[in-house]
């Protein structure tokens, strides 16, 4: 029993360290610009990308998360209907608004006692309809 107990905890800690796909984006990224806002539709409701440059915050294996201009307007009451949030768009060009601080848990989730980070990834979600954009150069 005392063994089950320890490989149990032993897990545990290994999948709550787990690494996370998530780095600070490569100097020189370009940033993108949305020229009009757009209001996108998605399985639990709507929300509006506002217009204006994105600029890169984050990159996984997958693509680039990019940070709105502004909050995201939503129909939500949380938040009085405003998320941080933006436009992520993959390697292969699909894309996914999302919502979360990815910048900020890069920058302070490390790493842990294993040499593992524990971020908190983004919400994410499938939307319609595809945002045009127009790559710029970043601040």
């Amino acid at each position: 029993m005392k063994h089950l107990l320890s490989a149990l905890l032993a897990s545990c800690l290994l999948v709550s360290c787990a690494s996370k796909d998530l780095e600070r984006c490569a100097p020189g990224t370009p940033a993108i610009k949305v020229a009009q806002a757009v209001e996108c539709t998605h399985k639990d409701g709507k929300f509006t990308l506002p217009a204006g440059i994105y600029q890169p915050e984050a990159r996984s294996a997958k693509g680039i998360y990019y940070a709105a201009p502004e909050r995201l307007k939503t129909t939500g009451i949380i938040r009085k209907g405003h998320e941080r949030g933006g436009l992520f768009i993959a390697k292969e060009g699909w894309q996914w608004a999302w919502t979360g601080h990815p910048g900020f848990e890069v920058d302070e989730n490390k790493t842990s006692i294993l040499k593992k980070r524990g971020i908190i990834m983004p919400t994410c979600y499938k939307f319609e309809p595809y945002v045009k954009y127009t790559k710029v150069k970043s601040r």
